[in-house]
């Protein structure tokens, strides 16, 4: 069966070429505008679309975001008249993976559609194999046996027992979900309900409904009543998750309810009772926000008695083998693999790696190592290039095409061609051989970086 590309230009003999050069090769559809073209990828699966840079009111980045709106897999290649810096930088930007000069040829169109549509079908697997770990998305409990880690459960255990509101402070992926929880499951509640609000993906006007419910009447469409969290949780538990991105309206309701249990519904006029108990959680500093007028200094007072700070990964790295190991034993029995090992390489580009994602970056990334690799040892082949760049240590890092950064450096270099041949390759390598952002790191221009490249054979590395 051939593979399917979608072609949107509004010049009619780019698309004419389209057709003439690939229909033997693909069965090939084409648009004469985006919104057209959009209505298609919507009803039909492609796996390649071409864009042609022409496009009223459309810039490449644009364009991308309306494709990448209707949410499925392909791969986008961009159509340019020439090479420009301009346009390099655009495609760049739009993240469009790789782009053609035209007019259009067939040969040499295939060349570049081939490994596309195999970045598609890799792309698809991952996502087919991603929906089978989806239960693993939290995790399931606090592992770790660092000093941190430690006096974080030490305030679980004696903050459980309490009814008082608790605060949840970290980044990003550090696991205030899991401590919520945790505090919850050791409760005088835990026979009640728990319910998670996540404040930082709704309106302020969905959250207030969410919460507190609404009358008959109070808005456009509200042809009926509807009771809120606050009346559905009583005697229950509530965390509010990214609690400092709702507004001051919001924030005043919601200290009434923890300072005296009352709440009025959405268009209401009459106060209701109800018996919560809530556990809020923000990556932000409550204190900044209070003193720039985004939250409540009362709300942060009455918050701030109980709080549990959760530490970076980065601050407890003696964690991560505890996690590694608790991650893959989940993941491949989810996947019903056999249970692989990291090597002791590996383990080490783990441990010098600094996680700015933590524990959530650290269980995605296992995760895909386990997904696309099929040997028993994981090794650093199986690492994701952003850990090998950005490891910390000078005997991780290798330059591509030169060898080991570390013999690089001890040896004894005393030509001006050697060191910029060095500089050049790792320039490469930061960037992925990106040439337009290697120039701009090296500070010179594309054609003086292309001709250093050949001068020092990096291409044939």
């Amino acid at each position: 069966m051939k593979k399917s590309i979608l072609a949107i230009s509004e010049r009619k003999e780019v698309l004419k070429e389209i057709r003439k050069e690939l229909l033997k090769y693909y069965e090939v559809i084409t648009f004469n505008n985006l919104l057209d073209g959009l209505d298609m990828l919507r009803e039909s699966d492609f796996d390649i679309v071409l864009l042609d840079q022409y496009l009223t009111w459309f810039n490449f980045a644009d364009a991308k975001k309306k494709l990448n709106g209707v949410g499925k897999e392909f791969v986008t290649i961009g159509l340019v008249d020439e090479e420009t810096e301009e346009i390099l930088e655009e495609l760049n930007k739009a993240k469009i993976y790789s782009y053609a000069l035209k007019p259009v040829k067939g040969e040499e169109m295939v060349k570049l559609i081939k490994p596309a549509l195999e970045n598609v079908e890799n792309i698809k697997k991952y996502k087919k194999l991603k929906e089978k770990v989806s239960e693993l998305e939290e995790q399931k409990e606090i592992v770790g046996q660092s000093s941190k880690v430690k006096e974080v459960k030490g305030k679980i255990e004696k903050m459980a027992s309490t009814d008082l509101p608790i605060l949840i402070t970290g980044e990003a992926g550090v696991g205030k979900t899991l401590v919520a929880r945790e505090i919850y499951k050791k409760s005088d509640r835990r026979r009640k309900d728990y319910i998670t609000i996540n404040c930082g993906t709704m309106t302020s006007e969905n959250l207030e409904r969410e919460l507190f419910g609404y009358d008959r009447g109070a808005f456009s469409g509200a042809i009926s009543s509807k009771k809120g969290v606050l009346e559905e949780l009583d005697g229950g538990t509530l965390f509010l998750d990214e609690i400092a991105g709702i507004e001051s309206k919001i924030q005043s309701k919601i200290l009434r309810v923890i300072e005296y249990g009352e709440y009025k519904k959405v268009g209401g006029t009459r106060s209701k009772r109800t018996d919560v108990r809530f556990i809020v959680s923000t990556d932000k500093d409550l204190r900044e926000e209070v003193e720039k007028g985004k939250f409540r200094k009362d709300l942060y007072h009455r918050l701030t008695g109980f709080k549990v700070e959760v530490p970076p990964l980065r601050e407890r790295k003696e964690d991560i083998p505890l996690l590694a190991n608790y991650f893959i034993n989940g993941i491949a029995k989810d996947l019903n693999k056999s249970i692989p090992v990291l090597s002791g390489e590996v383990m080490k580009y783990l441990m010098e790696y600094s996680f700015p994602g933590n524990i959530r970056e650290l269980r995605n990334m296992l995760e895909r190592m386990i997904i696309l690799s099929d040997d028993k040892i994981i090794g650093i082949e199986n690492l994701p290039l952003e850990i090998k760049m950005k490891s910390d240590t000078v005997e991780n890092k290798t330059v591509t095409g030169l060898g080991p950064l570390k013999e690089i450096l001890e040896k004894e270099i005393f030509s001006l061609d050697e060191v910029e041949k060095v500089v050049i390759a790792m320039a490469l390598q930061r960037t992925r051989w990106n040439k337009q952002e290697t120039a701009k790191i090296l500070g010179i221009g594309r054609t003086t970086l292309y001709e250093k490249i050949r001068k020092y054979k990096l291409d044939d590395k």
